[in-house]
């Protein structure tokens, strides 16, 4: 009897043990602004606090607002409304951060030195406050001499849900839904169009000249757009990678109507062939005509899309049939981290979509130049190394090389990048964590740190 009651108490010793053995002390989760100094160049801005990891408890955060030569709702307000100078905001459970929005008044005339110091006076358990509890935000353009900054692309959705733009001498980030446009308009000298990269996009010519005569029909006359990748012949059916303009599937709008063709499009979630939309997009004056519909749809809609000099591209979303807020101004971004279409590896190369690519803000004349630490290292690389370093201008200048999915995974620790600014400013620029490997960061939330090194 005492031998199995002995055995009874080793048994229940060994689960006691084994229980307390898998119960894992996770680290304090903190919460702070992404930085500490900000810069409106437009009309608003997006504040942002971050979390060390997703909370699993929705957790309200408190920030009092100071003023300085400006008065909130005279000059300024915030989204979500502050009260009293008092602004209250909550981390969702499941979510790793919270934003808000700053916003000038219109018609308010403003001289630069007004300011706005921001404050994380309380924050709901179980989260604590790190170092970053204090901001500093300018009602004008600043020249950041560097900072860190989180690219918030991840949502309860998915790691990928946000295209995240970055704009590093404001310290600031922007982040859009990745599905909110179909097609971009470009507002340069040229009449082009663009597919969303991020959206798994496809699309061909028909034939035909006219919307109406096209129909369900059409689609057994074209490859088919719901391609594997590395397929034959599916270079042709996606916008390139590279962000040339003229290698883009819909050719430039012809000033003569009848040479324009009909488009077929789809992209992620509209692939079978009767999902498709069918595109004709003409001049309008100084800017455009879009006719669409469904491919099977008799009723065409059409919505003009005027130019704006102040932005690359004009985004319209075909499921919504609105024009829709994507890119900040042309001068408002230099980099963006999201999904998109990329290089399959393939010979010849063909598209494939993934997350993780680094988009240069090449339409407004950003630069960007890949440096490996054999050469120089990252805290040596200083003004006097910009006359030898080779800048490009192209889309994909940092694309996915900054990092490996395969083999040793994570960040390349070899190599930091270059970018010279819509402005001219440089800046080095190396990445921190992205989530793969030993880096220790949460995927869909790369953390980027730069620093300036020349100032225009």
């Amino acid at each position: 009897m005492n031998r199995i009651f002995n055995k009874f108490l080793i048994a229940c010793s060994i689960v006691v043990i084994s229980a307390c053995e898998e119960k894992v002390e996770l680290p304090d989760n903190l919460a702070g602004f992404t930085t500490t100094q900000q810069g409106i160049e437009g009309d608003e801005t997006t504040v942002q606090i971050a979390l060390s990891r997703a909370t699993d408890v929705s957790v309200p955060i408190t920030i009092q607002l100071t003023p300085a030569l400006v008065t909130y709702d005279k000059e300024f307000v915030t989204e979500p409304a502050a009260v009293n100078n008092v602004l209250t905001l909550t981390v969702p459970s499941g979510q790793s951060g919270v934003s808000f929005k700053v916003k000038k008044k219109s018609n308010v005339f403003l001289n630069g030195d007004e300011t706005l110091a921001l404050k994380i006076t309380a924050i709901g358990s179980p989260v604590l406050t790190n170092q970053n509890t204090e901001m500093k935000l300018s009602f004008a353009a600043i020249t950041s001499a560097g900072s860190t900054l989180t690219l918030e692309g991840k949502t309860s959705e998915s790691n990928y849900t946000n295209t995240v733009y970055a704009d590093l001498s404001a310290n600031a980030t922007t982040a859009v839904n990745r599905k909110s446009w179909n097609l971009g308009f470009y507002q340069g000298g040229q009449y082009r169009v663009i597919l969303n990269p991020g959206y798994q996009s496809s699309a061909t010519a028909t034939a035909k000249t006219d919307i109406t005569a096209v129909t369900l029909a059409d689609a057994d006359l074209v490859p088919d757009l719901n391609f594997t990748a590395g397929a034959e012949g599916s270079a042709a059916l996606a916008d390139s990678w590279d962000g040339d303009l003229t290698k883009t599937v819909f050719a430039e709008v012809s000033a003569t109507e009848t040479n324009n063709k009909v488009y077929l499009v789809s992209f992620e979630g509209n692939k079978s062939k009767e999902q498709w939309y069918k595109v004709k997009v003409n001049r309008n004056g100084e800017g455009y005509k879009v006719q669409y519909a469904r491919i099977g749809e008799t009723s065409i809609k059409t919505i003009d899309v005027p130019k704006n000099a102040d932005v690359n591209f004009s985004f319209l979303s075909l499921e919504s049939g609105n024009l829709v807020s994507v890119e900040p101004r042309k001068i408002n971004w230099d980099i963006a981290w999201g999904y998109s279409t990329s290089n399959a590896g393939t010979v010849p190369p063909t598209p494939y979509w993934f997350q993780d690519f680094i988009m240069l803000n090449y339409a407004a004349g950003a630069e960007a130049a890949e440096v490996l630490t054999s050469a120089v290292s990252y805290d040596a690389y200083a003004e006097a190394n910009i006359a030898t370093t080779t800048f490009v201008k192209t889309r994909d200048a940092i694309g996915s090389k900054w990092r490996a999915t395969t083999g040793t995974v994570g960040i390349k620790r070899d190599r930091f990048y270059v970018i010279k600014d819509p402005l001219g400013n440089v800046y080095k620029l190396k990445f921190v964590s992205m989530g793969l490997g030993a880096d220790g960061g949460e995927r869909g939330k790369p953390v980027i740190e730069y620093k300036l090194v020349k100032k225009k």
